[in-house]
């Protein structure tokens, strides 16, 4: 009995394993190694020498790729840009010789999920990969749930919903600038969440420990400024009666975030490119150098290059800033996103005043979902909010938003009538003009010619975020 169980097993045909992680390197001993390494940790490794040999054993198998950076037919960089048109989903780890940023950064951009230097620690290799994979799974699902660290960038947890393919990149893209201790500089158009971005980045980085100091250029007066960036000494101008340290001193070593930086006056671009280049300054009316660690996280909503043709912003300031972008898109091309930021606003809403949550019905999302949203997120969550004042029950529906959602195309008009006060017509006027900006203070100050410091006081006045 026994002796035909075991000729029966002979005669089984041997299923042979597809390989599920792709090596490719030119170095035959560190290729071996690493092949052997990737066996003992229960991978299933295939080895390739040259680029174009990677590419063709790449298959829907293969659930990680090591790629060298140096390979005999060409950069690693330009078989990652071929490799990710085959296979975008791949979690990819460069590896290179050079130490450098420069060579990092061209390898995060072009789709790497991470990059190591040799000589590099094979546990943290096999780890790194581990990492990747995980977060490339968990992207590639409705929801995507990121570990980050409130004193290292390991330990506290944040949970980030989106139906979005670009947001869910953005997330990737998200993790890799907080690792690279670089500066980043965030576009997209006012009211996509670059502040929250910023703020998310800095949590994860290993300055999560230390401050995080947010600056808005066009908020504070352009003649005090200055002072507020890099501080001043006592008797550096009139009312400076103390000496006082600026933002950049505050962020000490941890993250600085300039908002709004295509605003930033020419005079100040000058001293902020000092800092980037060699981390120096001077307090205003100061003579003694000053040196700070902070990390520059910069944000703009405006095409800093059409500035920079312009002759408005420095070419070489707007290089040092943009070492890594990340690119927020508009709420209209996320609008999957809409049902679950709708929510989000509404359970925070209801906990702030102590409420039932609010539900929405589906002719409501439907009206919310064909709106263009011209000033994103902060605009939507404006009009949640809006709407809940008035609302009759616990139910929100079409009725609820369609006055809310006036534009210039035919929508009813904002325009007073009957019998009005003349602040009536003024709060009209300006809620107007700030939604026609998209909500952006600089825009809606130039718009109505008024000074931005009043833009920020009307706000106040009415009640508006």
């Amino acid at each position: 009995m026994c002796l035909r169980v075991y000729c029966l097993i002979l005669a089984m045909p041997v299923t042979e394993t597809k390989p599920n992680i792709l090596i490719v390197d030119d170095d035959e001993s560190l290729r071996h190694l690493l092949v052997i390494s990737a066996k003992s940790r229960g991978w299933h490794p295939v080895a390739a020498e040259t680029g174009r040999e990677g590419l063709q054993l790449l298959n829907s198998a293969i659930m990680a790729v090591v790629l060298d950076h140096g390979l005999p037919d060409g950069d690693g960089i330009e078989v990652l840009a071929q490799l990710r048109e085959k296979q975008p989903d791949v979690p990819v780890i460069m590896l290179t010789g050079l130490n450098d940023v420069e060579t990092a950064v061209r390898a995060l951009k072009a789709g790497a999920d991470d990059y190591l230097t040799k000589p590099f620690d094979l546990d943290r290799l096999f780890s790194t990969i581990g990492e990747a994979c995980r977060v490339r799974k968990q992207a590639s699902g409705p929801r995507l749930i990121v570990d980050t660290g409130s004193q290292t960038g390991t330990s506290a947890s944040t949970s980030w919903k989106s139906q979005s393919p670009r947001m869910r990149e953005l997330f990737l893209q998200m993790e890799k600038a907080a690792r690279l201790d670089i500066t980043v500089l965030l576009t997209g158009e006012s009211g996509t969440g670059k502040t929250f971005i910023a703020r998310e980045v800095h949590h994860m980085s290993p300055r999560a420990a230390e401050a995080f100091i947010p600056v808005s250029c066009p908020a504070l007066p352009r003649e005090l400024l200055e002072s507020e960036l890099f501080g001043h000494e006592k008797g550096a101008f009139t009312g400076a009666t103390a000496a006082r340290a600026g933002r950049f001193e505050q962020a000490s070593k941890g993250t600085i975030f300039l908002d709004e930086i295509g605003d930033l006056p020419a005079k100040l671009q000058p001293k902020l490119l000092t800092v980037l280049q060699n981390q120096e300054f001077f307090r205003v009316g100061g003579n003694r150098i000053l040196q700070t660690e902070a990390r520059i996280i910069a944000a703009t909503n405006i095409d800093l290059l059409a500035r920079v043709a312009d002759g408005q912003f420095r070419e070489d300031l707007y290089y040092r800033l943009n070492i890594l972008e990340l690119h927020l898109p508009p709420l209209r091309d996320r609008i999957e996103d809409l049902p679950d930021l709708v929510n989000s606003a509404l359970d925070r809403i209801a906990a702030k005043r102590g409420a039932m949550p609010w539900r929405v019905t589906p002719s409501a999302l439907e009206v919310l979902k064909n709106h263009h949203w011209p000033g994103n997120i902060r605009q939507l969550e404006n009009v949640i909010e809006r709407a809940t004042v008035f609302a009759a029950g616990e139910e929100l529906d079409e009725r609820d938003f369609a006055p809310l959602l006036k534009d210039r195309q035919g929508a009813p008009s904002t325009a007073p009538s009957g019998h009005h006060t003349l602040q009536d017509v003024e709060r009209l006027t300006f809620i107007e003009a700030y939604q026609r900006c998209g909500e952006n203070k600089a825009r809606t100050a130039r718009d109505l010619g008024i000074a931005e410091r009043t833009v920020y006081n009307l706000l106040a006045k009415y009640g508006l975020k």
